[in-house]
């Protein structure tokens, strides 16, 4: 891992002065990036076509009777394998499989907010392919390998303007100009990740539309709003907001790539606390797409 980490440092001192380069170093983030393999790389993950779901376990759905899409799996022993780390603990035995909600006929996509809209299923036993039920969409299948690469928030994340001191509110036009959003750097950056589909493992999330830790904290609060409101208990939630948006990190990212597309081009995102992940406890994620 030492090596991209360096790469980032390289970068970093060549294109922002001294303290500036440090103050983002300390924002850096291992992530491991999912990518097409050669015929020598090892599957860590699989996106699209059929889960292979151990006897006995139901098929994920909404309610009683809308199954939700089978999106992919990670490989989490094939993942361990390979020396390749996300910032995030992962358990090292299993697989991990995400469905959603992509149902167009009145119900659309899946809503971060209801739980049964989407679900991660931590598989530890190994199943045959099951086939999609009606209702609920196939993607086309795709092998991914892992490589290890580094992450930092982008331009529209409070954590950011945050490290330098930079009131975005006070003086947007001066963090606009600051460094780290210079063309120059922003290019080699990109340059260090790599080319599109961009699927990840922890790390900093690629968001399309602000970030999505962010977005997956309101999405919480809401529902526990909702839930205050179906049990005729109206006390005030809101509150719980910045506390809540520090504890979610991105788990699962997922691109649209050939055969899939979210929305208008868009990402999938899965997200858990970090307390949670502490304990290895997959049951509690969160769920935000955004697209163009």
């Amino acid at each position: 891992m030492s090596g991209i980490f360096d790469d980032a440092t390289t970068l970093a001192h060549q294109h922002l002065d001294a303290p500036t380069a440090e103050a983002w170093l300390q924002l850096v983030r291992p992530a491991v990036a999912l990518v097409e393999p050669t015929p020598d790389d090892a599957v860590v993950a699989r996106l699209g076509g059929l889960p292979r779901l151990p006897v006995g376990t139901p098929w994920p759905q909404l309610g009683t009777s809308i199954p939700l899409s089978y999106v992919g799996e990670l490989d989490l022993a094939a993942l361990a394998v390979t020396g390749h780390k996300p910032d995030i603990p992962l358990p090292v035995v299993g697989r991990l499989a995400f469905f959603v909600l992509d149902n167009s006929d009145g119900y659309g996509f899946a809503d971060g907010s209801d739980l049964d809209s989407y679900r991660v299923l931590h598989l530890t036993e190994e199943g045959s392919p099951i086939a999609t039920p009606a209702g609920a969409f196939t993607y086309a299948e795709q092998a991914l390998t892992a490589r290890q690469v580094v992450t930092s928030p982008d331009s529209f994340d409070p954590a950011l303007p945050l490290a330098f001191g930079v009131d975005v509110d006070a003086d947007y036009p001066a963090w606009l100009d600051h460094s780290v959003q210079a063309p120059a750097f922003l290019d080699a950056l990109e340059h260090l990740r790599g080319s599109l589909p961009q699927h990840q493992v922890g790390g900093w999330a690629i968001a399309v539309q602000g970030p999505v830790e962010i977005q997956a904290a309101h999405a919480d609060v809401r529902r526990r709003s909702l839930q205050l409101v179906a049990d005729d208990r109206t006390g005030a939630v809101s509150q719980d907001l910045p506390s809540e948006t520090d504890q979610w990190v991105l788990l699962f990212q997922v691109d649209s790539y050939d055969g899939a597309q979210w929305g208008d081009v868009g990402t999938l995102y899965w997200l858990a606390r970090t307390e949670d992940l502490a304990r290895g406890d997959l049951s509690n994620t969160r769920f935000v797409m955004q697209c163009c």
